[in-house]
């Protein structure tokens, strides 16, 4: 493996500082500095990381632009001229802080909101010619793989993998999208992530312009998730493990500790480590009610939560609840990783010409530094 490797070779060569085959390896292993800028439907994102060995990938800042492409696309069709100014001004001022950077590589990527503006290759090619960089819009199944792999080179096996349910589902929840993947299923040795990956149309903002969001949600997550009855119904007692990433996930992870602190039963199975949450799914329900019965300026002064965080925070509870009870979820995992650090662990993949799983992807812990857009 060659996480292990690079470890050998960091203590073989620690005390040996004129020797040749040192000097060459530690040319060969300069740092690097990564970038990738992900254009959402919420919000516009760039995450900077530094290759400091051949397997360690250490996360040095992160950047968000509050900018709702949603809002306007899932409502007009398309980016307006204004929204377009924006978008481009968003961009050229994440790519100012990273000129710092020499031998800078660098992704800009584009999700729901963009692949469904009737004017996105236009877009894409305005944007290209202005910052130098290709925009790339991510289909549905390509955003699933993205993640998928991610967070499989980002947990530990035993959470992905090697978990002892039968099937582990990843769930994605953006502005404008839901990701479903089944990363492991205990029905065919031969099952392929690629056979039971789905992106459908519904993500918070784009509940808030329904009429009936909580019934138009469950429809559509019955409709859309047909093809897993047959996986789900060939052992119906199994009960399933279900990882959830996005921004909504990560904010009710960061936030159930305070909420649950007198509320966890005396056999309660939640782990709080350092880079992901843990728990059964009965105790992400008991939670998941407390927030659903307080209004937004509630949450705002109790959760210290930003007025553009509770608009879509209770609709994506109410997604997680739905997919949860239609993949009988039994363990719920909600890791601080999500599609921005897929992002950079594809582009240094890419780059390196190495599988994301060979590297180890060191976080940075607190709110990202904001970017403001000028008026």
């Amino acid at each position: 493996m060659l996480k292990e490797k690079c470890k050998k070779w960091e203590q073989k060569y620690e005390t040996v500082s004129d020797d040749l085959n040192f000097i060459t390896f530690f040319q060969e292993m300069s740092p690097k500095i990564f970038a990738a800028i992900e254009i959402g439907s919420n919000a516009v994102r760039m995450i900077v990381g530094e290759l400091r060995s051949s397997c360690r990938l250490c996360v040095l800042e992160r950047w968000s632009a509050h900018l709702r492409l949603g809002d306007s696309v899932f409502e007009s069709g398309e980016i307006s001229e204004q929204l377009f100014q924006q978008l481009l001004q968003t961009i050229q001022g994440l790519l100012s802080k990273v000129h710092k950077y020499s031998d800078l590589k660098l992704s800009i990527t584009a999700t729901s909101a963009m692949r469904s503006a009737k004017n996105n290759a236009e877009t894409a090619a305005r944007i290209e010619s202005i910052v130098g960089y290709p925009l790339k819009i991510l289909s549905g199944t390509e955003e699933c793989q993205c993640l998928a792999d991610g967070v499989k080179s980002f947990l530990p096996p035993s959470m992905v993998l090697d978990y002892p349910l039968k099937q582990t589902f990843l769930a994605d929840l953006g502005g404008g999208s839901l990701e479903i993947s089944l990363l492991k299923s205990g029905k065919s040795p031969s099952c392929k992530n690629g056979d039971y990956q789905y992106s459908i149309d519904i993500g918070s903002l784009r509940l808030r312009k329904m009429v009936n969001p909580e019934n138009e949600l469950k429809s559509v997550i019955t409709e859309k998730l047909l093809q897993l009855d047959e996986v789900l119904s060939a052992n119906p007692q199994n009960r399933t493990n279900l990882i959830l990433t996005g921004g909504n996930a990560k904010t009710f992870a960061r936030l159930y500790p305070q909420v649950s602190a007198n509320l966890r039963p005396e056999n309660s199975s939640t782990v709080e480590a350092k880079n992901w949450l843990s728990m059964n799914w009965t105790e992400f329900e008991c939670t998941e009610q407390i927030f659903q019965s307080q209004s937004e300026d509630e949450q705002i002064e109790q959760w210290k939560l930003r007025p553009q965080q509770t608009e879509v925070f209770n609709s994506a509870l109410a997604v997680f609840r739905a997919i949860g009870s239609k993949l009988r979820t039994e363990q719920l995992c909600i890791p601080f990783f999500g599609l921005k650090e897929s992002l950079l662990l594809s582009l240094v993949s890419v780059v390196t010409e190495k599988p994301m799983e060979d590297f180890t992807l060191v976080l940075i812990y607190g709110p990202p530094k904001k970017y403001k857009i000028g008026a």
